[in-house]
């Protein structure tokens, strides 16, 4: 079983927003490869942390995530946030996760829903 507090959160990058993590052994699945969800969980949190960057809060109200090859335990995958679309009530965003080769894992569309401010 995996934990969420045994993935560390390794960078931040400017303009092209972006989050690393490096997952271990308790993040695998039954195949010994990285669970989809934690794939996912970098994703969100990528998102998260950019949608508080812009000094907004938020939630996501729609996902939609596609695999395209495994994750392995021990490589570094970095997740990078695309913006689609900003407006006052709702953002729409693409979240690129890839390999430490560059070779695409995963994105995740994500529709966010802004709070009241």
């Amino acid at each position: 079983m995996f934990e969420v507090k045994d993935i560390d959160i390794i960078e931040e990058q400017g303009e092209n927003y972006a989050i690393s993590l490096i997952p271990n052994e308790k993040n695998a699945n039954v195949n010994g490869v990285v669970h989809g969800g934690i794939i996912f969980l970098l994703a969100d949190e990528a998102i998260g942390r950019y949608v508080t960057s812009l000094g907004k809060k938020g939630a996501a109200s729609d996902s939609n995530i596609h695999f395209y090859r495994p994750a392995m335990v021990g490589e570094k995958m970095t997740a990078t946030v695309l913006e689609r679309k900003i407006g006052k009530k709702l953002g729409v965003y693409l979240v690129e996760v890839k390999n430490e080769a560059g070779k695409l894992i995963a994105d995740v569309m994500i529709t966010v829903v802004f709070a009241e401010q």
